[in-house]
Formats: structure tokens, C-alpha cells, sequence
């Protein structure tokens, strides 16, 4: 196997955990692809490629999770992430992206970090400022970074949202954002659908459709406890990972 047989399998795989962790907890499909596929593909190519996906994946889950949703919840914070979106990508367009990735990272942890202290005093904010600067966060993270994970998971620990109406109302919040994130990356950016083989389309597909039925399995399985806990895990994790790819892109490593 070649070099482009070796990366065309990591980023398989890469995609089929993604789906998979979409399945269980709601989020993590971009969060998983986008560090790796930035520093594989480059920053525009890879936030690019991972908005196409992060719009498959939540549009094939819709029909099982469709009675879970609370549409309520994304009456103030989906307007807002939109209206933003605009704002960011001219911010992206105009802006080093290291720096950003730093930024957007850094503001993150310090986010994750204060939601779970204030989880521990068991305090709950709910109210529509925490809503709109939940759309700002998911808002901007997709169109800088490509994830808007971490700061829907910092709104759902500081507003103790249930794990299962959570990942649910996550889907069609997702489907929103990724074709809002595309069109704003090409209007703002430049950036072009990104070139590959008509089979590279078709296996990203096959995967998400495999990564989203072990993932049905495997949820029946796992509490909702630990389902809150992976969540917030991978929350970090992303924001690490961007962290990370800002850093290098910085110093050009």
C-alpha cells in the first residue's frame, strides 16, 4: 500500500469513528475530522471536506432521533449562529489562521473549564444570554475551526440538558451550520469544493452509514452518564486537537 492508500485509510477511519461517536453522543464528527484532516488536507481543504461530511452524517441520523428533539432550544440559538457566521468569515478571509485556531481554542478550554465548575456548585444557566452566546460560540467555532461541538457542550452542562434530547436536537442544528459554514467559507474565502474521486464520495458515504449503525448498537449499551462524560471529553479533546494545529501552523511546523 502506498503513501495515498495509507492516508486514504486513515482518513476512512477517521470518518467511521466519527460517525460512530456522532451516533452515541450527538456530536464529535467534526470535532473528530477537522484537526486531523487540517493537517492532512490544510486548513481550507480540510475545514472544507469536513463541513461536506459533518452535513451528512446528522441528515442520516434525523429519522431515528426525530421524536427527541426540542426545537425550543434552538429558536435563539440557531438565528444567532447564523447572523454571526457572516461576521467570522470575513474575520477568517482577512486573518492568519494559526492565530485563530489558537484563539478559538484557547477560549474554549477556558469555556469547558468554567461550565464544569459551575456544574459543580450545581448551578444552571438557562436564560437567553447564555442561548445567544451558545450561538456566537457554535457559530463562530464552525467557520474558524470547522466544530461547533464544544460550545453546544458547554450550554448543555451548565443548562443540565438531557443527554438524550441533547444529541438529538444537536442534528438538524448541525445540518443548519454545516450548509451555513460552506457557503460562508466559498463566499468569504474563495474556497472551492474540494476535488476528489467520484469512489472517495462513495466510500465517505459507505463509512458514515457503517460508523452510524455500530454506533446504534453500541448505544443501547452505554448510560447516559457516560454518555455526558465522553461528551465533555471530547469537547476537550477538540479544543486540544485545534490548539494543537494553531500552534503549528503558527511557527509553520
Amino acid at each position: 500500500m502506498g503513501e495515498e492508500g495509507v492516508l486514504l485509510a486513515v482518513v476512512f477511519g477517521l470518518i467511521l469513528v466519527a460517525a460512530v461517536l456522532q451516533r452515541i453522543t450527538g456530536l464529535g464528527f467534526a470535532m473528530m475530522l477537522a484537526p486531523f484532516l487540517v493537517v492532512i488536507l490544510g486548513p481550507h481543504t480540510g475545514v472544507m471536506l469536513t463541513n461536506m461530511l459533518a452535513f451528512v452524517a446528522p441528515l442520516l441520523m434525523l429519522a431515528l432521533v426525530w421524536r427527541d428533539i426540542e426545537w425550543r432550544r434552538l429558536l435563539l440559538i440557531a438565528p444567532v449562529a447564523l447572523l454571526v457566521m457572516p461576521l467570522f468569515g470575513w474575520v477568517a478571509a482577512v486573518s492568519a489562521p494559526g492565530p485563530l485556531y489558537i484563539v478559538v481554542a484557547s477560549l474554549v478550554l477556558i469555556g469547558l473549564s468554567l461550565s464544569l465548575i459551575v456544574g459543580r456548585i450545581h448551578a444552571r444557566a438557562d436564560g437567553p444570554v447564555t442561548r445567544v452566546l451558545t450561538g456566537i460560540g457554535a457559530g463562530g467555532g464552525v467557520v474558524l475551526a470547522g466544530v461547533g461541538g464544544p460550545a453546544m457542550t458547554i450550554y448543555a452542562v451548565v443548562s443540565r440538558w438531557n443527554v438524550r434530547a441533547f444529541a438529538a436536537t444537536l442534528q438538524p442544528f448541525w445540518i443548519l451550520l454545516s450548509v451555513a459554514g460552506f457557503l460562508t467559507k466559498v463566499t468569504f474565502s474563495g474556497d472551492e469544493i474540494p476535488v476528489f474521486p467520484w469512489w472517495f464520495w462513495a466510500g465517505s458515504l459507505a463509512v458514515i452509514v457503517a460508523g452510524l449503525g455500530i454506533g446504534t448498537l453500541i448505544r443501547g449499551w452505554v448510560r447516559d452518564a457516560a454518555v455526558r462524560r465522553l461528551v465533555i471529553f471530547l469537547a476537550f479533546v477538540g479544543a486540544l486537537l485545534s490548539l494543537i494545529t494553531g500552534i503549528r501552523e503558527t511557527i509553520g511546523a
